[in-house]
C-alpha cells in the first residue's frame, strides 16, 4: 500500500472533515490578538516598574541596612514584576503558536517582546497613565499596597536610617520635623548634604539618610525632597 492510499484509508477511517480557510485565517489572527494583548499587558506593567523606581529611587540602596538583593526586593514591587515575567511568557507561547513564528527563534522572539514592552510602557509612563492606574488599584483594591504606603515605609524607619516628613520649623543647626504619624522628631542637620532642589521651609516635605542619635532625635546626613505626590501619605 503505497502512501497515497494509506492517507486515504487515514481520512475515510478518521472521518476527517475539511475545514473551510478562514477558519484557519481567524486562528491564526487570533494569536496574533493574543501576542498583542499579552505585550501591551506587559508593557502596563513595566510601566508601574518604572513609576516604582521614580516614586522610590534606587539612590538609597546604598543607605539601606539590608542585602542590595533584599533592597530591590523592597522597591520594586514584586506584583507588578511577576505580572511583566508573566505576560512576557504569555505572548512568546501565543507568537510561537503562529505559522510565522519558524522565521525567528525562541530568543529573538522574546528580545522583540520585551523591546516592544518596554517602548510602549516607558510611553506610558510619561504620559502618566501608570500613575493613574496605580491610583485606581489604590482606590479600588482595598488589599493592594500602593506605592506611595510602601515608600513611606521603607522611609520612616530610623533604626535603619531613613525618615521623612514636614518640616514645622528650621533652625540655625537643627529642624523640628513631623513625620507621617504627626510624631515631632528633631533633625541635627549640621554638615549634612542638603539637595540643591530643595526648597526648605516650614511646610515642605522631606527625605533623611542619617542615623538615629537619640529618642525622638536624628542626625541627618543627606536631605532631600519627598517627591511622589504631595501629601499623599502624611494623614
Amino acid at each position: 500500500m503505497n502512501n497515497a492510499q494509506k492517507i486515504i484509508d487515514k481520512i475515510k477511517n478518521d472521518d476527517i472533515q475539511p475545514h473551510p480557510k478562514w477558519s484557519f485565517t481567524y486562528k491564526e489572527w487570533g494569536k496574533w490578538a493574543s501576542y498583542a494583548l499579552f505585550v501591551l499587558l506587559g508593557s502596563i506593567s513595566f510601566s508601574i516598574i518604572l513609576f516604582a523606581i521614580s516614586v522610590n529611587g534606587f539612590d538609597m540602596l546604598q543607605h539601606f541596612k539590608h542585602s542590595k538583593l533584599e533592597s530591590i526586593l523592597v522597591l520594586l514591587p514584586i506584583l507588578w514584576l511577576a505580572t511583566l515575567i508573566l505576560f512576557l511568557g504569555g505572548s512568546i507561547v501565543s507568537v510561537m503558536q503562529t505559522g510565522r513564528a519558524y522565521k525567528y527563534s525562541f530568543g529573538k522572539w522574546m528580545r522583540l517582546s520585551t523591546g516592544i514592552s518596554m517602548a510602549i510602557g516607558t510611553m506610558f509612563f510619561i504620559t502618566g497613565g501608570a500613575r493613574w492606574l496605580e491610583n485606581k488599584f489604590e482606590t479600588n483594591i482595598e488589599s493592594y499596597e500602593s506605592l506611595l504606603e510602601k515608600k513611606t515605609a521603607i522611609w520612616s524607619q530610623a533604626s535603619l536610617g531613613t525618615l521623612s516628613g514636614e518640616i514645622m520649623e528650621i533652625n540655625e543647626d537643627t529642624i523640628i520635623m513631623k513625620d507621617w504619624k504627626n510624631e515631632l522628631w528633631t533633625i541635627h542637620t549640621t554638615d549634612a548634604f542638603v539637595a540643591p532642589v530643595l526648597d526648605m521651609q516650614v511646610g515642605t516635605q522631606i527625605k533623611l539618610n542619617g542615623k538615629l542619635i537619640g529618642e525622638m532625635s536624628f542626625k541627618a546626613e543627606k536631605i532631600r525632597p519627598w517627591g511622589g505626590a504631595p501629601g499623599k501619605c502624611a494623614q
